[in-house]
């Protein structure tokens, strides 16, 4: 693949599993309760080791073909690896014995969140031969023994009934998911501490480009899915993730979150709301993500909702804070049917509450999406085919290119159109409907022109994205490098999303926040770019 000059993905995450309420999450994919607790009380235990980065950062499934029993052995083997981890140094040398340490490691292993949570899962998947290997005095015997194999060797077989175990409880809770590759490899990337997840997406990054920006977006999901994530979002969350931006040196511009349902279940007021939006910018956050699915909307609430959500993209309007909404039916849904708050039509009665709402800058993420069902039928979104289709009053994609056409500061990213993967057909349709929407000239009604709006975006490390976004990122490519496409790809690729996030503006506020090689980077590309 031919490197780009230069490329925005204005829609990834980089958050790992201490961020979300995993448990939750995994309920909401249809795993039963008891599994999803003790799958997320795994991946808390597992998450940020040392030892996990190492095996992680070249980890990845290359292909669909028994990629679930792949992964499910990987991460039962990464279980038998961290055990590893606490190993003593001088015991991991060859042929190498001490009593002394061997207690001391069994002792360090026993009182730890892992062997705890092993222990609950072999009340419900183990068998005799985990139940031997959990013993108290097992690894101390083992370690004592004196042999001529190296340590790491003999830990294969060692850990063989706990690997199985791991092994059983996963292929057991997956077997009737959908897309169930796809989905315990998000589980396993999100076992990366937040560098390692972003050294693998800048691989990606790097065989795609001379030189790119990643937007990363963080998600507020306690409330909706009652169940609080390890990290608490004020400020653990913000801190680690400030620290993350100012490590990529200029690569990486992170948006927080807010969820107008945190603040209403506290009855907050103005101050404590004007507070915490602060917060978040005063730790560096070019804007904020807002989220429907998780069960609100952007206007037509109910009162107490309606109040926070008003403050909320009042003070974004009145200080030219970019905005970033979900925008499909679909997505992680507080609650059956809750995706559908995500519809445009609410944005459009957000945009038009004031006068001043209609300079809000707002991005569209998924640009309303591709082909869902939607109240028991198919709508085609970026994949339609006739006009026909396009107009079909559900079309969320329809909806936010008239928004952008409409209004100054309103914009959208393709991102997650996943369809389009392996698929020549899909992507097809997608590269006609684009060419027809992009080559549309400003009319009265509608006086700004997609292309000026319309951006790239991957939602890496979402499910259907995370094993997926080199085939994206090259079947995208192949539409922009069409002959009438051309004309509009620098704005696709870079020039749009840059001028969405107001660069001029946010440097001026990231100026106290991050290094100077991180501020003299943004500098460089808006001298250069913009």
């Amino acid at each position: 693949m031919n490197k780009l000059p230069f490329v925005v993905d204005a829609h990834t995450h980089l958050f790992n599993a201490r961020y979300v309420p995993l448990q939750g999450i995994l309920e909401s994919w249809g795993i039963w309760k008891l599994p999803a607790k003790l799958i997320s009380k795994l991946a808390y235990a597992l998450t940020a080791s040392s030892t996990l980065k190492e095996r992680l950062e070249s980890f990845s499934v290359a292909t669909k073909t028994g990629a679930t029993e792949k992964i499910c052995n990987e991460f039962a083997h990464l279980v038998c690896v961290e055990i590893e981890h606490y190993l003593p140094g001088e015991l991991r040398e060859e042929s190498s014995s001490n009593p002394e340490l061997a207690k001391a490691y069994q002792e360090k292993f026993i009182n730890s969140e892992l062997y705890s949570v092993l222990r609950e899962i072999h009340q419900y998947y183990g068998d005799s031969e985990s139940a031997r290997e959990l013993e108290l005095d097992y690894i101390e015997t083992k370690l004592t023994f004196k042999a001529e194999m190296q340590v790491q060797d003999k830990l294969s077989g060692w850990f063989s009934g706990i690997h199985k175990m791991i092994e059983r409880m996963l292929r057991r809770s997956l077997e009737f998911l959908e897309d169930a590759a796809d989905k315990i490899d998000f589980v396993l990337n999100m076992l990366r501490s937040e560098v390692g997840i972003l050294k693998r997406l800048k691989g990606y990054y790097g065989n795609f480009a001379e030189n790119y920006v990643l937007f990363h977006y963080m998600m507020d999901m306690a409330h909706p899915f009652d169940d609080n994530p390890k990290y608490e979002f004020y400020d653990q969350q913000l801190e680690r993730m400030t620290a993350l931006e100012n490590y990529s040196e200029g690569i990486v511009l992170g948006f927080s979150a807010f969820d107008p349902l945190r603040f209403v279940s506290q009855s907050a007021t103005d101050r404590v709301l004007r507070d915490a939006i602060e917060r978040s910018l005063e730790h560096g956050k070019a804007g904020f993500k807002f989220y429907p699915p998780m069960g609100y909307k952007p206007a037509g609430n109910e009162p107490p909702v309606e109040r926070v959500v008003d403050y909320f993209l009042d003070f974004c309007v009145e200080h030219s804070i970019p905005v970033f909404t979900h925008c499909t039916p679909e997505g992680f849904q507080a609650y059956k049917g809750s995706g559908l708050n995500s519809d445009p039509d609410y944005w459009e009665q957000a945009l038009t509450k004031t006068e001043q709402r209609k300079t809000m800058r707002l991005c569209f993420g998924h640009a309303g999406g591709g082909k869902r069902k939607m109240n028991g039928r198919w709508v085609k979104g970026w994949l339609a085919e006739t006009e026909a289709e396009w107009n079909d009053p559900n079309n969320y994609a329809r909806k936010v290119v008239e928004l952008c056409r409409r209004y100054p500061h309103v914009y959208c990213d393709l991102s997650y159109l996943h369809e389009i993967v392996g698929s020549k057909k899909a992507q097809a349709s997608l590269a006609k409907r684009l060419e027809i929407e992009l080559t549309r000239e400003a009319t009265t009604d509608k006086p700004f022109k997609l292309a000026d709006k319309l951006m790239y975006g991957s939602d890496w490390h979402m499910v259907s994205m995370v094993n997926d976004i080199e085939a994206y990122f090259g079947q995208i490519k192949d539409i922009f490098e069409k002959q009438k496409m051309q004309p509009f790809a620098d704005k696709f690729y870079f020039k749009n999303a840059l001028r969405y996030v107001d660069l001029e503006a946010y440097i001026k506020r990231a100026e106290n926040v991050f290094s100077q090689d991180y501020i003299a980077r943004l500098k460089e590309i808006r001298t250069n770019l913009m």
